[in-house]
């Protein structure tokens, strides 16, 4: 009989033994499962907060180029006329402006006479405004990497389509098999934004861009923008 006694109380000893070891298990497992759950929450977070981050930067990159084009537009120091749209004239001025300041020779076609053409674009006029700018400050920056006494020149034409608008920058550079269209400035944070800003955007408006390698010393930038009833129709 004692030696019953001693079995069942060794067994039962054994017994709370497992129950709490299987026990320790399950709290461990509910630790981990909560664990990765603040894990995946705390990623999420950093995810949102990182796109915040990265949208700020990409305003902050145009702000001071719409700035100036508002300014532009107020003082009406455009004498030329490229076109009958406002904000393509106005950036036509600027642009050349800056080139004759940079000793680079600009040439400018606007093929389109309808001013409000740009209202049948699947965009907001300040994201139209931000790519063309950034495509013609990026042809601006590879001609002031050429030396001053050799050939510096942009080409800039837009023409319209049956369904939609073609644009083309061209310009000369150092070397066209070495230009990787990210920025050459120090502060890589603060800059860089204008490749990306010009993809995201023509991209979410269904249109394409496509870097052309003319020669060694020469690339274009095409981007073709569908009007918004190419899209509907889609």
């Amino acid at each position: 009989m004692k030696v019953l006694i001693i079995r069942g109380g060794f067994f039962l000893f054994i017994f709370l033994l497992i129950h709490l070891w299987i026990r320790r298990v399950m709290d461990t497992e509910e630790s981990n499962e909560r664990m990765e759950e603040s894990i995946e929450a705390i990623q999420q977070s950093y995810t949102e907060f990182q796109e915040k981050i990265d949208a700020a930067r990409k305003y902050r990159h145009d702000i001071p180029k719409h700035l100036h084009m508002m300014e532009e537009v107020m003082s009406e120091s455009c004498k030329k006329q490229y076109c009958n749209n406002d904000m393509l004239n106005t950036i036509a001025c600027m642009k050349e402006e800056k080139c004759l300041e940079y000793n680079i020779s600009i040439i400018i076609d606007i093929g389109i006479k309808e001013a409000s053409f740009l209202d049948r674009l699947p965009m907001e006029k300040v994201d139209i405004s931000g790519v063309i700018q950034n495509l013609l400050d990026n042809a601006i920056e590879e001609c002031c990497r050429i030396p001053k006494e050799s050939e510096r020149e942009i080409v800039w034409t837009i023409n319209e389509t049956s369904d939609g608008i073609k644009m083309q920058v061209e310009n000369t550079c150092r070397n066209a098999e070495t230009i990787d269209f990210t920025t050459k400035k120090e502060d890589k944070k603060a800059h860089g934004w204008g490749v990306k800003i010009i993809k995201e955007r023509i991209s979410t408006a269904g249109g394409t861009i496509e870097y052309i390698t003319k020669n060694a010393y020469k690339i274009c930038a095409e981007v073709y923008i569908p009007f918004v009833r190419t899209l509907d129709k889609n």
